[in-house]
């Protein structure tokens, strides 16, 4: 007599590998976003090194002239474009003072928005 799979056993393995690559899915695209948003991070923390750079260049921070991406690339970044391949738009604005700087990153899809200060401490997040 021959041996063979019935139908309800192979439904049951297709299932079973059907529920096991969903959750791989998920998984793989919940890093992928953690990975966009620490790039960004780390890229905040470089924007205030260069904002410090900038300063002791010509004694005021970058505001007016670093309004957008394409701003703080020529102007803090000397034109090298590390930012428009990344999945957030930066922006650098006024402080609360007027002699502090605010560098925002705001993810292009969803509503998480990173936000630096001149202290260069913690990076505050909102939305993520």
């Amino acid at each position: 007599m021959l041996k063979a799979f019935t139908l309800i056993e192979l439904l049951v393995v297709i299932a079973i590998l059907g529920i096991l690559s969903t959750i791989g899915v998920i998984t793989f695209t919940e890093h992928i976003a953690s990975t966009h948003k620490k790039k960004a991070e780390v890229t905040l923390k470089s924007l205030s090194l260069a904002q410090t750079e900038y300063r002791s260049n010509n004694s005021e921070y970058c505001i007016n002239d670093c309004s957008s991406t394409s701003k703080i690339i020529s102007n803090l970044l000397d034109g090298v474009d590390d930012l428009t391949e990344q999945k957030y738009n930066f922006t650098i604005s006024r402080g609360s003072s007027s002699d502090s700087f605010v560098i925002q990153a705001k993810h292009q899809t969803s509503s998480c928005t990173l936000k630096l200060t001149e202290k260069g401490g913690k990076v505050a997040e909102s939305g993520c």
